[in-house]
């Protein structure tokens, strides 16, 4: 019994520990759709629309630009949001994906400079796992954007 009392203590601090299990990671995404709305609103960008996907209500997806319309990464935007300002002429969107990876995937597969497009001067930028683009933005209300972008994680 002496011989399996360390043994037995190994398998216990193993299985505490976690090791050796093949469950899926459950990191947090750098930015929660909550964080990525406050930091927005904060800015004095507050958004007016969110439109979150699921697979099991018939026309239920967020729409992603271009060729990745229609991929598996739309299953990995928590949520697109959406906001304007009708006096300043300004609008932005923001997707937020669930992981930093997924977010340099579609970066990848669709470069920044291809999300969003317009008459209008077009403001890209991202951030972890956030992509914003903004429209309109000059002089003051580019800083106002600027502050949204530095306020995520």
């Amino acid at each position: 019994m002496r011989r399996l009392a360390p043994l037995l203590v190994a398998v216990v601090v193993l299985v505490v520990a976690g090791c050796g299990g093949g469950g899926k990671s459950t990191a947090a995404p750098s930015n929660s759709v909550i964080d990525v709305s406050r930091a927005f609103s904060d800015a004095g960008l507050a958004f007016t629309s969110e439109v979150t996907s699921n697979p099991y209500i018939a026309n239920q997806q967020v729409y992603l630009p271009g060729k990745l319309n229609g991929t598996a990464l739309q299953e990995h935007v928590l949520a697109f949001l959406s906001g304007s300002h009708i006096t300043t002429h300004t609008g932005w969107v923001a997707w937020v994906f669930d992981s930093n990876a997924n977010c340099a995937k579609a970066l990848k597969q669709l470069a920044l400079d291809k999300w969003g497009v317009g008459q209008t001067k077009i403001t890209r930028a991202t951030k972890s796992n956030v992509i914003a683009v903004g429209a309109g933005f000059g002089g003051s209300e580019k800083s106002k954007f600027d502050a949204a972008i530095a306020g995520l994680h």
